[in-house]
């Protein structure tokens, strides 16, 4: 079944779908956590090849109809929101951001499948693929870097959903996500809310960069106002449209952005 989105997005919901046997899972690395020692006379050797990936995590759409984009997920989907962020000194007009997860009852899921993000157009921002453990985040980062990538952002731990991430371009520009040790959900817990800005993004790690916040015009982060001249001319647009994305959500971002 293929439905669209207020943003005009088409959504293809797939059920039953023919499973394919997984890729084998690397042997899981045995840590000695401070005094307490379980490994002895044995090294940690993790190889530096590609990351393998388990599954996909989540992907990150921007709309210009934020209220609007979240209602019809929550309505048709059944999602449910872990957390919402509002522009700085704008919480009483509302989130601007959602991180949204699957309605899975009593069973955990993860903090997120779905991010919205209000900004000045339509589009997809970046996908999310969950490896397994923090070493195979890494090493699989150490070979991208010898293969000439660009890492845009990472590594570090996010805030809301407590990723380990690792941000890279792949060749045709788009933002993919490397992440472990995510935050797991049941159905019973309340939204959170936070003021966003780009400090707020990560516990620890480099600082945010400003390819991953989209400032000159990559496409993806979450969405901030890109500084190329498409991503200007997608400013105005979204300003004289009728939408949620005014003048006084545009100096939040940038305020946003700043902090």
């Amino acid at each position: 079944m293929t439905l669209v989105d207020p943003n005009g997005m088409p959504v293809r919901v797939a059920t039953d779908t023919h499973e394919l046997p997984g890729l084998p899972a690397p042997t899981p690395l045995i840590f000695n956590f401070g005094h307490e020692v379980v490994r002895v006379n044995a090294m940690q050797r993790p190889p530096r090849q590609p990351a393998v990936v388990q599954r996909l995590g989540h992907v990150v759409v921007q709309t210009t109809r934020y209220r609007a984009s979240l209602d019809w997920y929550l309505e048709h989907l059944g999602l449910l929101v872990s957390d919402f962020s509002y522009y700085p000194g704008q919480r009483e007009r509302g989130p601007v951001l959602s991180f949204n997860r699957c309605d899975r009852g009593s069973t955990p899921a993860d903090h997120h499948t779905l991010v919205l993000s209000l900004g000045p157009e339509n589009r997809y921002l970046h996908s999310a693929y969950q490896v397994a453990d923090l070493d195979t985040l890494a090493a699989g980062g150490e070979y991208l870097l010898d293969k000439g990538y660009h890492r845009s952002w990472g590594i570090g731990r996010h805030v809301e959903g407590s990723q380990i991430f690792d941000y890279w371009r792949d060749p045709d520009g788009f933002l993919v996500e490397h992440f472990t040790d995510g935050d797991m959900f049941d159905n019973t817990l309340e939204p959170g809310w936070a003021p966003f800005s780009s400090s707020g993004l990560g516990q620890w790690g480099p600082k945010v960069t400003s390819d991953f916040l989209g400032l000159h015009g990559a496409a993806g982060g979450y969405g901030l106002v890109p500084g190329a001249i498409e991503g200007l001319v997608s400013v105005v647009n979204a300003l004289r449209d009728d939408n949620e994305f005014d003048v006084q959500r545009l100096l939040g971002v940038l305020k946003g952005a700043r902090s």
